[in-house]
């Protein structure tokens, strides 16, 4: 139970910190933007200092000017737009045998035409099989970070499949994922066997959108990523390595620190513009074949009641590379987000088909009691778990 009461002093606390904060930020937006001008003419040899120096933290590779801003351009018309999304039940070791179900749906709609949009929702239960040798020893089951990677592997295959069945011969088509295409997080899987398999799995699917021409890209809400802000802060010599030579930038209070690409952005952009194309340099990118490394754009998308927000728009190089498929990308993503009210409709239209509502879960369980005890099994539930969905009091 929360008690409101006692927590009016540390809200008080609360509001006075987010005020210090936001005279911060403002005072940080101020000398990025000036660090951003700073290097903005002599960004090939900048690029090149950060690539000598290798930095410890993770810096953002610039391909062009990183002051350049591209204006909203006019989305073609018919167009495919095809997105997935996924959840998951995770392993829960309350429950014996281990387990997980993985729930990913595909649409597809041809804007500009009256042709029927694809929708469709594919469940997928997983258990002690073939990943039996990635099982956490010490926890004794799957871990959150397998079975999330797991999850962006089955929803890249199906966003593939999508592309494929909705392509219109003649007619330009733009494929959208959910969130990163970066795989981030099997950094804390430990296990090295199981990083480059999971890799080599996802990427293969990256190099099909290639070979096929399949324009790819994924969204990234309210993104808190600091590779540009890192960038800045090595050119202003923040950073453990010497800043680069020639920079007319002196250090100063309050330093960069905590400061967010997007609160650059935010900045720096007007509505439905776009910033330079950067380079990932995360050293996960060392294992994915040419041509499909991650590049990445800032996009200012419009929002309820005027508001606005910074999101992440990521590409494979190959598409990066083009400047009319990174055209056509931009204007379908703000459209996307103009029809949907801040985020891309059709991953919102995706994400209400894949999530595993709370009342669906227990439906599911009741279901996989009933098959098993039917054949004379009985799966092991915990006292602690049934104790949890009958609260006593």
């Amino acid at each position: 139970m929360l008690d409101l009461s006692r927590l009016r002093d540390q809200l008080d606390d609360f509001q006075d910190y987010e005020a210090s904060l936001r005279d911060r930020r403002a005072e940080q937006r101020r000398r990025a933007r000036a660090a951003l001008r700073a290097c903005a003419d002599s960004w090939a040899e900048v690029q090149a200092a950060v690539e000598a120096a290798e930095p410890r933290r993770l810096v953002a590779a610039m391909r062009e000017r990183p002051t350049a801003v591209t204006a909203a351009p006019e989305r073609p018309s018919p167009i495919t737009v095809v997105a997935t999304d996924g959840s998951q039940i995770y392993p829960d070791r309350h429950v014996d045998p281990m387990f997980f179900l993985l729930n990913v749906s595909r649409v597809g709609f041809q804007y500009g035409t009256r042709e029927a949009p694809l929708l469709e929702t594919t469940p997928r239960l997983r258990f002690e099989d073939d990943l039996s040798e990635h099982v956490d020893e010490v926890l004794g089951g799957m871990t959150t970070e397998l079975v999330s990677a797991l999850r962006d592997e089955m929803e890249l295959e199906h966003l593939l499949a999508a592309a494929r069945t909705a392509t219109v011969e003649g007619r330009p088509l733009v494929a959208l994922a959910d969130g990163t295409l970066i795989r981030w997080m099997i950094r804390g899987m430990n296990n090295e066997a199981a990083e480059a398999q999971l890799i080599a799995r996802y990427t293969e699917f990256l190099q099909a959108f290639q070979r096929e021409a399949l324009p790819l890209a994924s969204y990234v809400s309210m993104p808190a990523t600091t590779e540009v802000v890192n960038l800045l802060r090595f050119v202003v010599g923040e950073l453990e390595e010497p800043a680069p030579a020639g920079m007319d930038v002196t250090p100063e209070a309050p330093p960069l620190d905590g400061l967010l690409d997007r609160h650059v952005f935010d900045a720096v952009l007007g509505p439905g513009e776009r910033s330079a194309p950067f380079g990932s340099t995360s050293h996960i990118q060392r294992s994915y074949p040419e041509g499909t490394e991650v590049c990445y754009f800032y996009l200012k998308v419009p929002g309820g009641g005027g508001a606005g927000e910074i999101g992440r728009v990521e590409v494979p190089r190959w598409v990066a590379d083009d400047p009319a498929l990174l055209d056509r990308i931009h204007a379908t993503v703000l459209r996307e987000c103009e029809k949907g009210e801040g985020y891309p409709l059709a991953l919102s239209e995706a994400h209400e088909r894949a999530v595993i509502r709370g009342s669906e879960r227990e439906a599911f369980f009741r279901l996989m009691e009933r098959r098993l005890q039917r054949a004379g099994l009985s799966p092991t539930d915990s006292r602690k778990r049934r104790s949890k969905q009958r609260p006593r009091v």
